[in-house]
C-alpha cells in the first residue's frame, strides 16, 4: 500500500537572511536519509529544498503529496509554517485528506511552539521511528526519536529525490554525530548529544563514491575527534576518490598535528571551515570555547602552509564585547590572510543554555524566529546598542568583501605562482589561486543587497536602540 502513498520532504528557506546563502547551497542531510529510507519502503517521495530550486515551492508541488514532512530551523520554521497552511488549503479544496509533520532543530528544541500548526511534531533523531510515522503505527502528537547507536543503519543517500539535485555544486557527508565539546551558544550538544557517534570507514567512503561529481562538504560538528580514526578515514576517501575536493568544520587545535592536516591536505581538502568566535580572551572563556587565540593563529598558519584555505567564523556581542573589537577582528583577519571569512552576531539559540540567560534576564528582544538566524541582533547586549552591535557587524563585513581587497588578493596570487615557478618548486606545490579575490568581489555585491533588503529592521534597531542603551 505504501507505494501509492505519496510524501514530500521539504526543507524552506528562510528570510533574506544569511550573507552566505547565495554563495554556497548544501542540503541538509536529515531530509534526505528519510526520503532514501522511505523511497526503499515502497513510497513515493519527492525532496524539495527551496534554496536548491531558487524559488519559492508551487502550489502543485505540494498538492499532491499524501503527507508532508518539513524539516526547520529556527529561522525557517515560520517558512514552513505558512507551506504547511497552503498545502491544507489546497488539499481541503480537492477534497483530500492532508497529514503534515514537522521535525529538525527548531521543533526538537521548542515542539510546543510548533504543535498547533502541524498534525505532528517529531523531537530528536527521527531515523529510529519515521517509517512508523509514516505508516500510522505511531499516532502520538508529539513524537519523540531516540538517538541512533549504530549509525551504520542510515542509507547511503539517494541524492537524485531532491527535485534540481543537477543544480547542486557542493554535496554533504556526514561520517559522526555529536560533539565532546560544550559552547554555552551552540544546540549541537542538545540535538545530538556530547557523545561521539560515529559511521564506520566502510560506510563513509561508499557515501563520499556515491556523491556526484564536485565538492564535498562534511557535515559533522567536529570532523577531528579521533586523529586515528581521521589518518585512515582521509587514506581511505583519497583511495575512494581519487582527486576530490573536499571541506570539513573542525576547531583550532586540530592544527597542532602538523602531520594530520598535511594528509588531510594531500587527500583533498581544500578549505575548512572553524568557528574561531572571537580574538577577545574574555569572549572564549564566557562562551566555553576552550580554546585560546594562540591556538587560532597557529591554526591559520599550519593550514595556510598546507595549501588548505580557512573560512574563519567569528561572532560579536558577547557581554565581554567592547565597541573596539570590531575593528580589532577585522584587522586581524586581513593580517591573517584568511579565505573567506564570516561574521554572526551572537545569537540567543532556542534549547542553549545561552537562549535561557537571555530569558531569563529578559534581554530577549522578540521572539520573531525569522531573524534568529546569526545575522540579525535580537537581544540586548551589554556594551552596545542593538544597532551599535548590528551596525558593527556590517562594518566588518564591509571592510573585508570591498572590490579593492579582491584586486589585492589577485595582484598576490599572480606574484606567489610566479615566484613559486621561478623557483621551480616541485608538483606538491599548491599553487596561489584567484578563489579568494573571486570570494572578497562576490562577498562585496551579496553584503549590499543584505543591507538593502533588512533596512527595515535596522530602522527597527535604531528606534528601541533609543531605549534601551545596554544593561
Amino acid at each position: 500500500m505504501s507505494d501509492k502513498i505519496k510524501v514530500v520532504l521539504l526543507e524552506p528557506t528562510g528570510s533574506h537572511s544569511n550573507v552566505f546563502a547565495q554563495y554556497m547551497t548544501i542540503p541538509m542531510l536529515g531530509p534526505i536519509y528519510l526520503g532514501t529510507m522511505a523511497k526503499k519502503a515502497g513510497y513515493q517521495v519527492v525532496i524539495l529544498n527551496e534554496n536548491i530550486l531558487g524559488r519559492r515551492v508551487m502550489p502543485q508541488e505540494i498538492a499532491e503529496a499524501d503527507i508532508l514532512g518539513l524539516s526547520c530551523m529556527t529561522a525557517t520554521v515560520d517558512r514552513g509554517r505558512e507551506i504547511a497552511r497552503q498545502y491544507k488549503r489546497l488539499r481541503a479544496r480537492a477534497g483530500k485528506p492532508s497529514r503534515t509533520i514537522i521535525g529538525g532543530i527548531h521543533a526538537s528544541m521548542m515542539p510546543q511552539d510548533v504543535a498547533p500548526d502541524f498534525d505532528q511534531v517529531f523531537v530528536g533523531e527521527a531515523e529510529t521511528k519515521f517509517l512508523d510515522l509514516l505508516s500510522g503505527a505511531v499516532t502520538e502528537k508529539i513524537v519523540y526519536g531516540q538517538r541512533l547507536t549504530d549509525m551504520d543503519v542510515l542509507p547511503t543517500p539517494d541524492f537524485t529525490l531532491i527535485k534540481g539535485w543537477q543544480r547542486i555544486k557542493v554535496w554533504p557527508a556526514m561520517t559522526s554525530r555529536g560533539c565532546p565539546y560544550a559552547c554555552n551558544f551552540c544546540s549541537v550538544t542538545q540535538m545530538f548529544g556530547r557523545g561521539y557517534r560515529i559511521r564506520s570507514l566502510e560506510k563513509v567512503t561508499k557515501d563520499v563514491a556515491a556523491c556526484p561529481q564536485g565538492w564535498v562538504f562534511f557535515v559533522d560538528d567536529h570532523f577531528v575527534v579521533d586523529k586515528a580514526r581521521t589518518r585512515e578515514m582521509v587514506a581511505g576517501i583519497r583511495s575512494a576518490r581519487p582527486g576530490l575536493r573536499w571541506s570539513c568544520q573542525l576547531r583550532a587545535e586540530v592544527a597542532r598535528d602538523e602531520d594530520l592536516i598535511r594528509a588531510m591536505a594531500d587527500s583533498g581538502c581544500r578549505m575548512v571551515y572553524i568557528g574561531f568566535e572571537s580574538i577577545n580572551t574574555e569572549s572564549l572563556k564566557e562562551m566555553a570555547k576552550g580554546q585560546t587565540v594562540d591556538d587560532i593563529r597557529r591554526s591559520i598558519a599550519i593550514f595556510r602552509k598546507h595549501g588548505v584555505g580557512v573560512h574563519g567564523m567569528f561572532m560579536f556581542g558577547s557581554d565581554s564585547d567592547e565597541p573596539g573589537i570590531f575593528q580589532a577582528t577585522s584587522r586581524f583577519c586581513l593580517e591573517s590572510r584568511l579565505a573567506s571569512v564570516q561574521y554572526l552576531v551572537l545569537t540567543p539559540l532556542p534549547g542553549t543554555e545561552y537562549y535561557r540567560k537571555m530569558e531569563t534576564e529578559g534581554r530577549l528582544l522578540h521572539r520573531d524566529w525569522r531573524f534568529y538566524d546569526a545575522m540579525h541582533v535580537v537581544f540586548s547586549p551589554k556594551n552596545f546598542t542593538p544597532v551599535e552591535l548590528q551596525q558593527g557587524v556590517i562594518d566588518c563585513f564591509s571592510d573585508f568583501y570591498n572590490y579593492g581587497r579582491a584586486l589585492n588578493d589577485a595582484l598576490v596570487a599572480f606574484l606567489e605562482a610566479g615566484e613559486a615557478l621561478w623557483q621551480g618548486l616541485s608538483r606538491r606545490v599548491r599553487f596561489p589561486t584567484l578563489t579568494p579575490a573571486l570570494v572578497k568581489a562576490l562577498g562585496r555585491r551579496i553584503v549590499k543587497d543584505w543591507v538593502r533588503f533588512n533596512r527595515p529592521y535596522l530602522g527597527y534597531l535604531e528606534i528601541i536602540s533609543g531605549n534601551r542603551r545596554g544593561l
